[in-house]
């Protein structure tokens, strides 16, 4: 046998004693997708809803306590602007709070937040001028909520796959929760024990709410292990017209969405003539109804698709906002109130669940960022939304008010056309796919 015969036996020899080395790591483990922790977690979650919602939902309440009190002097556009900078914050804080998430601090964004949501309602309660109730509930709170927001959605759709979408829905309806909660307490308590106590005990509220949700994530959720942090801008995300088309749909339907919200009391006493008990009981009815459109549409989107559940809310609360022109009794403006609460809730619940559609979000790595890019964008028409229709009905008039309504409705029309755009090029990939 040559040299070169016996080289080649003795490697083949030698290969056989060989141990194969591991292909790679082992994949990361499923989410648990149910289980005691999970939904202690979502129970969590629900509360911090409540938290950073409660007040941006509720706050047609405030709206009309401080047009007839505490700021008569303003107009309802100027006293608008307190309201939609806190729902700002509340959304577009989370552009910031969510690379913040990605890198492990989950618990400190929930203790900041939390600290000052529950610090700025108590500085409320301490305020007589426009700019202490701005830098108050308007600058305080909101960013306290918006540091809840998006860690608060992340956790739970990192911790479901399957469920996901009742999850969301469940942790979505503390926001009416909170905004059914709040107009009743203020509207029993503020007669009785004034504005600065009535203030304080929504705050010691928020506080027992924040103390509960905060130990239930320390005790049964492990603190996230640090992932690298998304980049705060998908450059990408800018040359893709179907993405830029939905932020433009947001950008309208919630400008749309937040008008009802906030005079709903004032269209009822100033244009109904009810008693202001009962305009203040009729935006906690909207918020209320709400809570089931939110879970309801989670348990549809399983079966028919959720752009298919989101598409039909958003026509449904166009009708809405158009026959609310029409009204101008009791009886027909407490129907409008139940129907738009069901079907503009679902607004808030379905928005992450298409954001991670592949036609939206391309890959896996780009959801955090766009979700974040996408809630910018809606930000923007939040704040602009509701001081706009308040120039345009700011006598209280019933006149004035077909202003406001027809200015709602055309701009969540307008809404609709972008949102085709985006849910067209879904229905042809799950076509073609059929996955989703």
């Amino acid at each position: 046998m040559t040299d070169e015969a016996r080289l080649t036996s003795g490697s083949e020899k030698d290969a056989t004693h060989i141990i194969p080395t591991p292909e790679g790591p082992p994949p990361p483990p499923e989410p648990p997708n149910g289980g005691l922790t999970a939904w202690l977690s979502v129970f969590a979650a629900f509360l911090l809803f409540l938290i950073a919602w409660g007040p941006s939902t509720g706050f047609g309440t405030f709206q009309a306590f401080y047009q007839r009190n505490l700021l008569s002097s303003y107009s309802p556009s100027a006293i608008s602007w307190i309201g939609t900078v806190n729902a700002t914050f509340l959304i577009s804080t989370g552009v910031l709070a969510g690379p913040l998430f990605d890198r492990g601090y989950v618990r400190q964004l929930m203790v900041l937040g939390c600290f000052m949501a529950v610090f700025g309602e108590m500085m409320l309660s301490l305020s007589t001028e426009y700019y202490q109730i701005m830098l108050s509930q308007g600058f305080c709170s909101g960013i306290g909520a918006g540091l809840l927001y998006v860690p608060t959605i992340a956790m739970i759709s990192t911790t479901f796959t399957t469920k996901r979408a009742l999850a969301m829905g469940l942790v979505t309806s503390g926001a009416s929760v909170g905004g059914v909660l709040f107009p009743i307490i203020f509207i029993r308590l503020q007669p009785q024990i004034g504005f600065p106590w009535t203030v304080r005990v929504l705050a010691f509220i928020q506080l027992a709410c924040a103390t509960a949700a905060v130990s239930l994530l320390f005790i049964e959720t492990p603190a996230p292990k640090p992932k690298p942090p998304r980049h705060l801008i998908d450059w990408q995300a800018l040359k893709d017209h179907t993405f830029q088309a939905y932020c433009v749909a947001n950008f309208l339907m919630f400008m749309a969405y937040f008008v009802p919200l906030f005079y709903v009391p004032f269209f009822a006493s100033e244009a109904l003539g009810t008693s202001t008990e009962l305009s203040f009981y009729l935006l906690a009815v909207l918020n209320a109804v709400s809570a089931f459109g939110r879970i309801g549409s989670s348990l549809l989107s399983s079966k028919l698709g959720v752009s298919r559940v989101l598409l039909a809310a958003v026509i449904a609360s166009m009708v809405l906002l158009f026959g609310w022109i029409g009204v101008n009794n009791l009886a027909g403006f407490v129907v409008f109130c139940i129907l738009f609460g069901l079907f503009s809730g679902v607004l808030i619940s379905a928005n992450p669940v298409v954001v991670a559609h592949p036609v939206v979000s391309p890959t896996p790595s780009v959801i955090g960022t766009r979700l974040g890019m996408q809630w910018l964008a809606t930000s923007l028409g939040v704040l602009v939304g509701a001081p706009i229709a308040g120039v345009l009905g700011a006598d209280g008039s019933l006149e004035s008010f077909h202003k406001l309504q027809a200015f709602s409705g055309a701009i969540m029309a307008g809404g609709i056309l972008f949102l085709l755009v985006p849910l067209t090029a879904v229905w042809r990939y799950d076509q073609k796919h059929s996955t989703w």
